[in-house]
């Protein structure tokens, strides 16, 4: 018997576990977790069954092209050969660019968060950018955006890591790591057992959550309000870090009580600058100039004021009342107070105020936030209340807050070089969003790529490239999704499965599993200690039938289209080569080191308090030099500067006209089973969770005749869906909790699929819409719509 093991990490999702996969006799038959790795020591079931995914029958493994038309109920898949497949593709991508542009060539990915698209990401952008298209079609609006550029917009930077070793308290916001990222879940329960406290925000009681010690089950959608009332909560009792707050943040910054804008220079004095900011010090009880190019005061030793109303003059001699930013952050707050917001989130006054003291007292403390913050109308301005109430921390950077901790140097491969800024100016939804996703990082919404495919908006869109994004099942609308791709003159899938979407392709082509393809992860994103850790992942073994990489079509297309330069010709590990430079080991060296290669590189804490050879400190990297509670950005471009609260766009306040027939909340989350839309034919995981459910509290259930494991309707004004009722305690009164990705059929157990279209299907996309929509980021409402229940009869 032959019998050898392969170190490598599981790519199924951004946790990327370090693993050890045993193979006996040719065939894979076990992963287990590898302790001796920074990212190592567990594993989730998902990555367990990954040999299940590796030889399942239903594995697409030739290439195929579609004969008969989009819709048609059978697409007539003929079976072609690669070179047929990938010189069609470019060919029909050339004419579309000659008769189009480059720009109605859109591609869309699979989130790196859950999907193992991550291995072939960056050629991915790549190849849009060197084709000239800016259309990279992702789903980061309504995934990682509200706490990484959301959260960049006060910070200055995308959410840090979380430093859970030397954390007294850890503030856990929408997110279960229980589910979704077991190596964080595993930190903090090793941190919670040394003492460290944990406040967690969840309208559930589950996971991590279920261990906290204060658990705020907030009504899905009112986080921004449950945010400024923990802000008042520590105001009001001085527990804020008062010398961070005024030595780094915008908070003594003057505004305009009339206008609400920040006081410059240039509203002073003719000569003033716009980009030098007024403070009121209250050692000289005068007006003092802020430079934010140098981050220097005019004066030293000043104490600027954070709260109070001043009076100064203008540059015409009027009166300006004014008052600092922070004053009017706590005016803001105030007005959520615990006691008052209660109604509105539905968490008891008290608990908040116990919770905003535990942080407090409990210092330093550290953050972690995601989904649940970001699925909903209000979700930009959410974030921006969750990033002011950690400045008011003054952990940001510290050794147990959230740490910028370093990393080691590669050379980008993004191909941003290849890519005008004139034409990056025109990527879909830019116009609309200017400071949301399709400007920063420079993704569109699929839902905005389906107006430009069916109605020319802002321009046509004709040709659509998918590679593991199953597009019409994480998107708000699968109908029009499903419109829009029959629509297209060109779409392409690069799968495992042939999906909902893949069955509106014209091509679809066979994708290896991260099993059956090699890999080089420059950094390990979740621990400390896997940010300089430098691995090369071997495939574990060859790809099965004709199965290929999603790295190799990209760079096979490349050579196809002209450009194969740019992709040192075809060759993958060349690539990984150039990525390596900087570091000054080599591709082959890393091969010898089967676990990887970590690079010591000593962290630094408080970074901003760096000070040049002039004696000015680093500051943070806004415009301002500092932690900007009041966002000069936001002001700029006409949004609302001080984050505040507004209630979510389909809820019973917000919508008392739905609210008679829709009295419930409709929410969503993932389990520990499946990752979004994958994973349900595995046998050993769908044994687990056969079918799909919607979570209700008894009293609920009671009230609308609900019982336990029936089936039941799940409606809202757009559409409904029927899944089996799960009566539990652990979720709040009047919420509805179901799961996306229902689709497909597991034929091992005998349980069915789900038709994602029709109401008798378990897709809440069907009941959502892109209607409504956050302002800034453009989130969609997946976790605060209105929806009712009853029995499926």
């Amino acid at each position: 018997m032959a019998l050898h093991a392969v170190r490598g990490y599981c790519a199924l999702c951004t946790a990327h576990c370090a693993t050890i996969t045993t193979v006996e006799n040719g065939q894979v038959v076990r992963l287990d977790p590898d302790p001796d790795h920074p990212n190592g020591g567990v594993m989730c079931l998902k990555g367990k069954a990954a040999p299940e995914l590796l030889y399942h029958p239903d594995r697409l493994n030739y290439p195929l092209r579609r004969t008969r038309p989009k819709g048609d109920s059978d697409p007539g898949w003929e079976r072609i050969s690669w070179n047929e497949a990938l010189d069609d593709i470019a060919k029909r991508l050339r004419a579309i660019r000659e008769r189009y542009g480059a720009r109605a060539v859109a591609l869309a990915k699979g989130t790196r968060s859950g999907t193992s698209v991550d291995d072939a990401e960056r050629w991915l952008g790549r190849f849009l950018k060197a084709f000239g298209s800016p259309n990279w079609v992702s789903t980061t609006h309504v995934c990682n955006w509200h706490k990484d550029t959301g959260f960049s917009y006060t910070f200055g930077v995308n959410l840090p890591t979380p430093d859970l070793t030397h954390s007294n308290a850890f503030l856990l916001w929408g997110h279960n790591p229980s589910f979704t990222s077991l190596i964080l879940a595993h930190d903090i329960v090793a941190a919670r057992a040394r003492g460290m406290k944990i406040i967690a925000v969840d309208p559930r009681r589950v996971g991590i959550a279920s261990q906290a010690d204060i658990l705020l089950q907030v009504r899905p959608g009112t986080d921004g309000a449950l945010a400024l009332a923990l802000i008042h909560a520590l105001i009001e009792q001085a527990q804020y870090d008062e010398a961070f707050v005024r030595d780094w943040t915008n908070g003594p910054f003057l505004l305009n009580c009339d206008t609400g804008a920040a006081l410059t220079e240039a509203d002073l004095t003719a000569a003033g600058r716009p980009d030098r900011y007024v403070v009121w010090d209250e050692i000289t009880q005068r007006q003092m100039i802020y430079d934010s190019l140098s981050g220097c005061y005019e004066s030293d030793n000043i104490r600027p004021s954070l709260f109070g109303a001043r009076i100064v003059r203008d540059n015409k001699g009027a009166e300006i009342r004014c008052q600092p930013c922070f004053s009017a952050l706590a005016n803001i707050a105030e007005r959520y107070a615990p006691e008052r917001s209660e109604t509105i989130t539905w968490v008891p006054g008290k608990m908040v105020r116990e919770a905003a003291h535990l942080l407090a007292a409990n210092r330093p403390a550290s953050l972690y936030m995601w989904n649940g913050v970001g699925q909903h109308t209000n979700a930009t301005q959410t974030s921006r209340a969750i990033a002011a109430l950690y400045a008011l921390l003054g952990n940001i950077d510290q050794a147990g807050g959230n740490v910028v901790f370093p990393r080691t140097p590669v050379n980008d491969v993004s191909g941003k070089e290849f890519l005008a800024k004139e034409i990056a100016a025109q990527r879909i939804g830019r116009a609309e969003k200017p400071l949301g996703p399709p400007a920063k990082p420079g993704n569109c919404a699929a839902y905005d790529v389906f107006n430009a495919i069916l109605e020319e908006r802002p321009y046509p869109v004709k040709a659509l490239l998918n590679f593991g994004s199953n597009t019409v099942m994480s998107t708000a609308d699968s109908r029009r999704a499903r419109q829009a791709f029959c629509a297209l003159e060109l779409a392409v899938a690069t799968e495992l499965f042939m999906t909902p979407t893949a069955e509106l392709c014209d091509y679809v082509l066979p994708a290896a599993s991260f099993l059956e393809m090699a890999n080089l992860a420059t950094a390990f994103e979740h621990r400390p200690q896997g940010k300089t850790h430098l691995q090369y992942r071997p495939a574990v073994v060859a790809p099965l039938a004709e199965r290929r990489s999603d790295s190799w079509v990209i760079f096979e297309l490349a050579k196809r289209l002209g450009f194969g330069d740019r992709f040192w010709d075809g060759n993958i590990e060349a690539g990984y080569a150039y990525e390596l430079a900087p570091t000054g080991i080599t591709l082959g060296q890393l091969k010898k080191s089967p676990g990887g290669t970590t690079v010591s590189v000593a962290p630094q804490y408080r970074k901003y308090a760096k000070r040049d050879e002039r004696g000015a400190a680093r500051g943070f990297a806004t415009s301002s030099r500092k932690v900007e509670l009041y966002s000069h950005t936001f002001a700029a471009n006409g949004y609302p500067p001080l984050p505040d609260y507004e209630e979510p766009a389909m809820s019973p306040f917000s919508r008392p006209d739905l609210a008679a027939q829709y009295p419930l909340v409709l929410t969503n989350a993932k389990t520990t089973t499946f990752i979004h839309s994958q994973l349900r034919a595995l046998p050993s995981l769908r044994k687990a969770s056969p079918e799909p459910t919607a979570e209700l509290h008894p009293d609920t259930a009671a009230r609308y005749g609900i019982k336990n494991q029936e089936w039941i309707m799940v409606e809202s004004p757009k559409g409904g869906m029927r899944v089996r009722a799960r009566v539990t305690n652990r979720i709040l009164p009047g919420v509805v909790c179901c799961q996306h990705g229902w689709w497909q059929e597991c034929r091992d157990l005998n349980l069915p699929g789900y038709d994602p279209y029709t109401e008798q299907g378990a897709n809440p996309s069907v009941l959502i819409g892109s209607d409504f929509r956050d302002p800034i980021s453009g989130s969609l409402p997946h976790r605060s719509y209105l929806c009712r229940v009853r029995p499926a009869g």
